[in-house]
């Protein structure tokens, strides 16, 4: 008997492998009506604190088609994934669903309108029959595999840190923070964004395990998080928490505006959430300040300078968007923004166009 082909995108896939390996648990399938209202409505998921929920969303067009189905192949690039069997589509207020992740100024988040046009209908559905093989990427290294590195190396404090972007100087002072005080040290950048102006993957894999490799320690690590940013604030910081805390973390950073987009987020809004729920995330939270450089102390720090010499024109602050600019002009980027190790693989070819 002929089987109906889905054929998912790569956000879909990246979701369904992490499911599948248990970076999303307790979650280890897309979300139902039910599960998806308790985890917006309460944060929880079978009595245990969850903050955003991985659904599974189809077209308009899609559910035309499939609406009577109970049993669909999943395909990625034209590759058999798994057998989905008892298939239901539910229906949730999208606007108020949008409302409670994005907060009241929804309609002018920029992942709106995706939500809306992405997800007409959601599935939730039991797998069976899947392929080992095609349910892998490059990109991908599970928690139990990197666990057992952890156990080999008898590592059991960990400390985290999540990042998106090409490491700058205000990234490698935090990771030298972090080990300097934990001892170890897990850098995992979120790969699979593919937005306009960004690092490509590759680009961002490379110069993160460069800044690992400067440790010089083999209790310094670098592996993609292969997923891809929802801009959901406090809620996606707090997933991301918990990824860690799978992938064997004891200690997690939570940057300022952690997951946010521009100021459209509170201030400081994702580190209050996560260190007030670290209890329950079950992983200590760092929420640290952001690092600057002071030019007249030629010197990174994330607290007050203490020379009576340094005023407010001597703080340099550092951010990917600044290096981006100055690539995009073809300039050279500073040593105080950027490790020239580092830099020197960049150019203006590196941004996504």
């Amino acid at each position: 008997m002929k089987i109906d082909k889905l054929h998912i995108n790569k956000n879909q896939f990246s979701d369904l492998i992490n499911l599948r390996n248990n970076v999303f648990y307790p979650l280890k399938n897309f979300v139902s009506k039910k599960e998806f209202t308790q985890i917006i409505d309460n944060k929880r998921y079978k009595n245990q604190f969850f903050p955003l929920p991985i659904t599974f969303g189809i077209t308009k067009e899609n559910y035309l088609k499939f609406k009577n189905k109970k049993s669909f192949n999943l395909y990625y690039e034209n590759k058999y994934l798994i057998n989905i069997c008892n298939v239901k589509f539910y229906d949730l207020d999208k606007e108020e669903v949008c409302k409670k992740i994005y907060g009241v100024n929804y309609l002018k988040h920029p992942y709106y309108k995706k939500f809306i046009n992405e997800n007409f209908k959601f599935m939730y559905f039991d797998f069976q029959k899947q392929n080992k093989i095609n349910l892998r990427h490059k990109y991908f290294l599970s928690p139990s595999l990197f666990k057992k590195k952890l156990k080999i190396k008898k590592i059991s404090t960990l400390s985290s840190f999540h990042t998106r972007n090409v490491p700058h100087k205000a990234h490698q002072w935090i990771h030298n923070f972090l080990f300097k005080k934990f001892g170890a040290l897990l850098i995992q950048p979120l790969i699979g964004q593919y937005k306009k102006g960004e690092y490509s993957d590759a680009l961002i894999l490379k110069t993160n395990k460069l800044a690992a490799k400067f440790f010089n320690s083999n209790k310094v690590f670098s592996i993609p998080f292969f997923s891809y940013p929802r801009y959901a604030g406090y809620r996606e910081a707090a997933l991301h928490a918990i990824v860690r805390k799978n992938y064997g973390c004891t200690h997690f950073w939570v940057g300022r505006d952690h997951a946010g987009f521009k100021d459209f987020y509170n201030y400081k809004q994702s580190q209050n959430f996560c260190y007030k729920n670290q209890k329950k995330l079950n992983i200590k939270i760092i929420a640290g300040a952001e690092p600057y450089y002071c030019s007249n102390c030629k010197n990174m720090k994330n607290t007050k300078c203490l020379n009576k010499n340094c005023s407010q024109k001597n703080i340099k602050k550092i951010s990917g968007s600044l290096i981006r600019n100055l690539l995009k002009q073809n300039k050279l980027i500073p040593e105080y923004l950027m490790n020239s190790k580092i830099s020197k693989l960049l150019s203006k070819k590196s941004l996504i166009n």
